[in-house]
């Protein structure tokens, strides 16, 4: 039964089954690897997109936060004329 073991003819057999099981593995490895790879980077696209819409919505927020400053100063100095108006109306009338 040893003897049986140690033929030649079974041990290049073996070898190359031994060999075409690694060769098999490091395949199916490689094509994993690749495989992740491309999941990696179209998730690394999606980040980017994401970070890009939400860099132009910040800049869109603040461009809208400096036209409603904008606009409330505006309509501050329109509100204190119109006061200073009727304040100088109401003194007219009382004389």
């Amino acid at each position: 039964m040893v003897d049986f073991v140690f033929e030649p003819q079974l041990l290049k057999l073996l070898v190359l089954l031994i060999l075409v099981t690694l060769l098999s593995l490091h395949f199916l490895l490689f094509r994993e690897y690749a495989r992740q790879e491309k999941v990696q980077r179209k998730r690394l696209l999606d980040l980017e997109k994401i970070v890009q819409t939400e860099i132009k919505r910040s800049g869109d927020l603040l461009q809208n936060n400096l036209s409603l400053s904008e606009l409330k100063i505006k309509t501050q100095e329109k509100l204190d004329l119109i006061k200073l108006q009727l304040g100088a109306l109401h003194s007219h009338h009382k004389k």
